[in-house]
């Protein structure tokens, strides 16, 4: 079996409609983001990306994001530090999806 393109473009749109939120924890405590964009990129990778800003804590430790049941689709063990004057950090995941065999 092959996908053809139209299988492989509604997979790639369902990824990006059907993410919700990111959570990230900093100095112990997850906090919830909303998704800031979400697009497929030229070459078909999925991109889910949010601002996350630690306020006081200045250093992330996870991030996962959620689909918009608030079903866990992935997380990421991350040691991001935020620096003094710097507002937050830009975070996204990327989804590949391509025809395997």
């Amino acid at each position: 079996m092959a996908l053809d393109t139209a299988a492989l473009i509604d997979l790639r749109n369902f990824v990006k409609h059907r993410a919700g939120y990111l959570q990230y924890r900093a100095g112990g405590t997850m906090k919830r983001v909303p998704i800031t964009d979400a697009q497929v990129l030229t070459d078909g990778t999925v991109r889910v990306q949010a601002m996350i800003s630690p306020g006081e804590a200045n250093h992330i430790d996870r991030v996962e994001i959620y689909n918009n049941n608030g079903d866990l689709w992935a997380h990421q063990d991350v040691n991001i530090t935020i620096n003094q004057g710097q507002m937050g950090v830009l975070y996204w995941f990327d989804f590949s999806i391509k025809e395997g065999s």
